[in-house]
């Protein structure tokens, strides 16, 4: 099928002479697919190779994800490997699908030579994965006139995730808070020691560099073919409403994830509500460490999200025991998931083996996003009113923490850990491990 550009932002990646590109900034501005298509720009010539990485394979292998997309665009013209994830062209060509799930998982690609190469959604990215696989972008293959194959880095994004600070700051002259640059301007910088110098065209070390902005007002196709996805943008949390919608990359989470109005307290939770525990643990009784912390997290039929009675202290191991059995004993019906982190997987094993707990469902959970990003949807239903708070004396100290909460492990965040967390078990029970009791 015929592909074409949307003119405006879309257009301009694709005519960009730039070495280095970031596209995007925003949500769906049609980032992705730009991504794919000019990868495939030279599959015509023998010797061509491109690359396009995201953090995990599961990402590039889900539904609407560049795999199955290049699937649609590939199948019958190009050869396809499941081993290496890769497509092989009739020339010889290649376009790899990679990914670096840990740090030192870019030196996988040592030895490796790509004209192109593509991330998608590089703030998932650390800043030495992506300078890493500058190494690898290098090329001999030529034009038919005996021209050279421009070699290019190309990356998509938006705002958030463990990369946006260091993103924002290598495009600082467009993302900084005092911009020098407008969105398609180009700038050149050179490499002095770990310093990046900005210098002229004309200087020899200078490398190009460029950002252009993109939204989902940039994108006719999908508003024509989900005219709603602007209000579901809209119905996100105030943080990822910004970044997503209004491609804000200045937005700062302290202070902004929550809000004290947003919360309202009431003497007791409807009758009948199905509840779950998340429990965070902590190592430490040191004044310094991190608390213990269990909230029971429960959903109305209106989706209102009721809390009550957090559990918060510093204890080892063996006087966690004691309270979590307490605890289960005394809410036979309640879910209970833990954390695998530090000793929580070790925590599920032996809390699964006590026949007295073998009517208590028991589930480990493992931790794959970082803190702010699970601490978001609770923040989306709190700006709407849906979370009530059962009256305590727990409310004022989980409501402090909340507002200064920034997800950055600057603050103490044990309480909004097992809040965020009760919420995503009652959301998707399906999307935890089940540790069932031996006694079962």
């Amino acid at each position: 099928m015929p592909w074409k550009p949307h003119k405006g932002p879309q257009l301009r990646f694709h005519a960009s002479p730039a070495f280095e590109l970031l596209y995007g900034g925003a949500a769906g501005g049609g980032k992705s697919d730009s991504l794919l298509m000019e990868a495939l720009r030279y599959v015509d010539v023998p010797g061509y190779a491109a690359i396009i990485l995201r953090r995990s394979y599961p990402q590039l292998a889900q539904a609407g994800g560049l795999i199955p997309r290049s699937r649609e665009l590939l199948n019958g013209v190009a050869r396809w490997n499941e081993e290496r994830k890769t497509w092989t062209f009739p020339s010889g060509a290649t376009l790899e699908f990679g990914h670096m799930v840990h740090e030192n998982d870019r030196y996988d690609y040592q030895g490796a030579a790509f004209a192109y190469v593509g991330f998608d959604e590089l703030t998932q990215f650390t800043e030495q994965q992506y300078l890493y696989l500058f190494s690898r972008a290098r090329t001999t293959a030529t034009l038919p006139d005996g021209r050279p194959i421009p070699v290019r880095v190309r990356a998509t994004t938006n705002p958030g995730g463990v990369g946006h600070e260091w993103v924002r700051a290598r495009w600082g002259a467009w993302l900084g808070d005092e911009p020098t640059a407008r969105s398609g301007d180009i700038r050149y910088y050179r490499q002095e020691g770990d310093i990046d110098v900005e210098t002229t065209a004309d200087d020899p070390a200078a490398l190009s560099r460029q950002f252009i902005a993109a939204s989902v007002y940039d994108n006719p196709t999908l508003l024509n073919n989900d005219p709603a996805y602007i209000q579901r943008l809209q119905a996100l949390s105030m943080i990822e409403r910004e970044r997503l919608l209004a491609g804000n990359w200045a937005i700062a989470p302290s202070g902004n994830v929550f809000k004290r109005e947003w919360f309202q307290i009431v003497e007791s939770a409807p009758e009948g509500l199905r509840w779950a525990r998340y429990w965070d643990l902590a190592a430490s009784t040191k004044t310094t460490a991190d608390y213990t912390a269990c909230v029971a997290v429960a959903m109305a039929a209106d989706g209102t999200v009721y809390l009550r009675d957090m559990i918060r202290g510093r204890w080892e191991w063996p006087d966690q025991e004691k309270i979590m059995v307490s605890t289960m004993l005394a809410e036979p019906s309640v879910e209970h998931g833990i954390e695998k982190a530090l000793h929580g997987l070790a925590a599920v094993q032996t809390l699964s083996r006590r026949r007295d707990l073998a009517h208590v469902t028991i589930r480990g959970i493992d931790v794959d996003r970082d803190k702010l990003s699970r601490a978001l949807p609770l923040s989306a239903r709190a700006e709407q009113g849906k979370v009530a708070l059962v009256a305590g004396d727990w409310n004022m100290a989980f409501i402090n923490e909340l507002c200064m909460f920034s997800g950055d492990g600057t603050t103490h965040d044990d309480q909004v850990d097992t809040a965020a967390g009760g919420l995503a078990m009652i959301a998707q029970p399906q999307g935890v491990e089940y540790a069932p009791s031996i006694w079962g």
